[in-house]
């Protein structure tokens, strides 16, 4: 029970990696908050995880809206007393269009939500950890905030959480509040399986590129964050762990073909 007696926050967790993270804290002993713009989805998670013996509650929120974040964090502490693991994974992605292409809109759109709803959300919920000396923050990145691609807003947002994830690491830890950050790679989602669909991503070209040839599961991301919020990884923070089977440690080799013989 790797998170017995904590009581989790997880953006975004009504369905894809935020509702596997969820499930997988509550199986190893957490209580869970869920606060996603689609309250139903949110409940239906929440369901799930009473059903395993664990406490549960869901709130309609947009993480990009400040008092909407402070309703969740009041109603979390109403209800449970305190925050101890906070999992900023509320996020949306976007087309890979040129800058002179991609709307302002869009663009407003995505770093509100993937930088801003993550800042406002640790910022709250960090004045709570720095009040009991004590908790964890990790935010879902992205390869895409490592390495370059054609997503103009999707990426520099990704690149801030990630350099967020530094400076609070640094700032906090003097207070035992540990902030990391993980990178999905190609992750098999509702969203990716959808853009696949709908021809706005190659998964052929996506396998080419991964060394280990396979897509990350859900699975894979919520495990990554279940130890970097335990025990075992007390003294890791300010990090950012990639799962992309490789994506990231790939770069341009597989562009070379190989060694040359």
């Amino acid at each position: 029970m790797l998170v017995a007696g904590k009581v989790a926050v997880v953006t975004g967790g009504g369905m894809g990696i935020g509702e596997c993270i969820a499930k997988a804290f509550a199986q190893e002993g957490a209580d869970i908050v869920i606060g996603d713009i689609n309250l139903e989805s949110a409940q239906k998670v929440i369901k799930d995880i009473e059903k395993m013996g664990r406490e549960g509650l869901a709130v309609r929120m947009d993480v990009s809206v400040k008092e909407d974040v402070d309703r969740l964090t009041e109603e979390a502490l109403g209800k449970f007393g305190k925050i101890d693991l906070l999992i900023n994974n509320a996020g949306i992605s976007q087309l890979p269009l040129s800058i002179l292409a991609l709307d302002i809109e869009t663009w407003d759109k995505v770093n509100s939500i993937d930088y801003r709803g993550t800042y406002l959300c640790s910022r709250r919920i960090g004045q709570e950890m720095v009040k009991q000396k004590s908790g964890v923050v990790i935010n879902i990145a992205s390869i895409i905030g490592l390495a370059s691609a054609p997503l103009v807003a999707y990426g520099p947002a990704k690149s801030g959480v990630i350099m967020l994830t530094r400076i609070l690491a640094c700032e906090w830890g003097r207070h035992n509040v540990r902030v990391n950050a993980i990178a999905p790679g190609y992750t098999l989602t509702p969203l990716l399986k959808g853009m696949f669909e709908r021809g706005e991503r190659d998964p052929k070209g996506i396998l080419q590129r991964t060394p280990m040839g396979k897509m990350v599961e859900p699975e894979d991301i919520a495990n990554a964050a279940l130890f970097l919020c335990s025990e075992k990884a007390r003294f890791i923070t300010g990090v950012t762990l990639p799962v992309d089977a490789g994506v990231v440690a790939d770069g341009v080799w597989s562009a070379y073909g190989g060694y040359a013989r």
